[in-house]
């Protein structure tokens, strides 16, 4: 008669606690790797969004206005920080009737800029909102070194820049946001639009 065997040998021990480390090391593994893609898709839809709901706001308002009636005018490669305009409401008895001056600039903050919506500007019943906090100095690609780093025809243009040709406004946007590396990352946007009225 065999004897029977009962528990397990230390080989056998430890050959199931090196199985089940690996499984614990790989899942722990996964887990993060899920987090940071997590993490990562979460700050570019933010900033993707960001850019494009600044853009939208900005284009619209533009789109809204005569091409006679922006100023300053810029052609490539010059270009400005700030428009203002009027946006065209309608005719009323053969006569144009016109909004208050709006203007659209970029004004510089301590760790970059802000894109600040004005309605009546410089006059008492001034309104202003804030579009964007998020924009840098300059524009993605560029240096502030009096030549065009990142060959879009304009020399060292603002996170916020506008040039015209004819009735088409040509609008530049970066925005810029520290990710949860610590790192400063941009995006960028282009856009022409041209202005209906």
């Amino acid at each position: 008669m065999k004897h029977q065997r009962s528990g397990f040998t230390l080989l056998e021990i430890v050959i199931a606690l090196t199985i089940t480390a690996l499984l614990a090391v790989n899942i722990a593994m996964v887990s993060r790797t899920s987090s940071e893609a997590t993490r990562s898709g979460i700050f570019w839809t933010t900033i993707n969004d960001e850019a494009d709901l600044t853009l939208d706001r900005i284009s619209l308002a533009v789109m809204s206005s005569r091409a006679d009636n922006i100023y300053p005018v810029r052609i490539a490669p010059g270009h400005t920080p700030e428009i203002s305009y009027s946006v065209s409401l309608g005719v009323e008895e053969g006569e144009l009737i016109e909004s208050p001056p709006e203007s659209i600039s970029y004004l510089e903050t301590g760790t970059g800029g802000k894109i600040v919506w004005k309605e009546s500007p410089g006059l008492e019943e001034e309104r202003s909102v804030t579009w964007s906090n998020w924009v840098p100095q300059l524009h993605m690609g560029e240096i502030d070194n009096g030549g065009d780093d990142n060959d879009n025809q304009l020399i060292d243009e603002r996170g916020l820049a506008f040039d015209m040709v004819d009735d088409r406004v040509n609008i530049h946007l970066t925005i810029s946001r520290i990710d949860h590396n610590g790192e400063l990352v941009p995006t960028a946007r282009n856009i022409t639009v041209t202005c209906r009225n």
